[in-house]
């Protein structure tokens, strides 16, 4: 008797063990398409460090900076990160997440898409017809029927690899299913980085020319006149009460929309990208994070990215940086 309730202890221990497990990985790899059962894995490079400076190095208020992270917009995020040409000057994170916690970035890879359709069409690989509107479905199969390759292979190798992000993966329906191209992409975040690097730089990443010059222009273009959707971005806030720079919202920025509060805003002329996100939107929302989508409707999107620019101290700026400058900060 003492035998079998040892073993009835021994079998419910290594059942907790394994539902602990299961938690954990759930925590460490979050996702939101919950009924996908297989993963396209996506190569990548080393996924080495990104270029660090200080805020002042790149003419940011540090202070001010760290005020935004105590505004109400900054309320329950897993991270905020800021970069300015090419170098990651400021992290913040919170719920567990870090710079190399993975996320299913939902929306966010629509951008990578349009990013490949430019390279492909670059190649002349692209039929024109495909270019006409936005359809991520269409623009996969075209890319696949003009260069012969997988879709998960050529953005391996033409993209992903190219700005030396760690290896992600794609959730599928099943093992063998075609690719979904409007979602589902799982990367680490500070591989997001590596991206916006790339959009506020015309295309160019650490003096590798990725997508060719002029195409992420062409991606700012919107799709019907006065519109807020480009090609794969979105161009303009839907709404902006607090809005302090008038600035923000001008054909100049640009941003990716991604699950929750999850938003990655892009100012070329400055060269500054600012990515930030809450722990519930990479994963499905529960607890304070659920709470806090729930009331998504009263959080302005452009608060924090407002924040940012008006962080933007004096300096010498490069003559391209001038005019937005002196736009959305008056004075410097």
């Amino acid at each position: 008797m003492k035998r079998a309730n040892a073993v009835r202890i021994v079998v419910a221990g290594a059942i907790v063990v394994v539902l602990a497990a299961s938690v954990l990985l759930r925590q460490r790899r979050p996702h939101h398409e919950s009924g996908s059962t297989a993963a396209l894995a996506i190569r990548g490079g080393d996924g080495g460090g990104l270029p660090i400076a200080s805020p002042a190095d790149e003419h940011l208020d540090a202070g001010a900076l760290e005020a935004a992270t105590r505004d109400p917009a900054a309320a329950d995020l897993a991270a905020f990160i800021v970069m300015r040409h090419g170098h990651v000057i400021f992290e913040r994170f919170g719920h567990g997440f870090s710079a190399d916690t993975v996320i299913d970035s939902g929306p966010f890879a629509r951008v990578l898409v349009a990013l490949l359709a430019g390279i492909a069409d670059q190649d002349g690989l692209l039929p024109p017809a495909a270019l006409s509107g936005f359809d991520p479905a269409r623009l996969r199969a075209a890319i696949e029927s003009g260069t012969h390759q997988r879709y998960g292979d050529y953005l391996a190798s033409r993209l992903w690899s190219r700005l030396n992000a760690a290896p992600a993966w794609i959730a599928v329906p099943a093992a063998g299913a075609e690719p979904p191209a409007d979602c589902c992409f799982h990367a680490r975040v500070i591989d997001w980085m590596r991206v916006a690097g790339m959009l506020v730089d015309d295309g160019s990443f650490e003096d590798t020319q990725v997508v060719g010059k002029g195409w992420v222009a062409r991606m700012r273009r919107p799709l019907s006149p006065h519109g807020r959707e480009g090609f794969g971005v979105q161009l303009l806030p839907e709404g902006a009460p607090n809005q302090v720079h008038p600035g923000l919202g001008a054909a100049d920025v640009f941003f990716l929309r991604g699950p929750g509060r999850w938003r990655l805003w892009l100012v070329p002329s400055l060269r500054l990208a600012v990515l930030f996100g809450n722990a519930g939107g990479a994963s499905g929302a529960s607890g304070a994070a659920g709470a806090a989508q729930a009331g998504a409707s009263a959080w302005d999107e452009t608060r924090l990215p407002d924040l940012v620019i008006g962080a933007v101290t004096g300096g010498a700026p490069s003559p391209h940086e001038q005019s937005l400058l002196q736009q959305l900060v008056p004075g410097h």
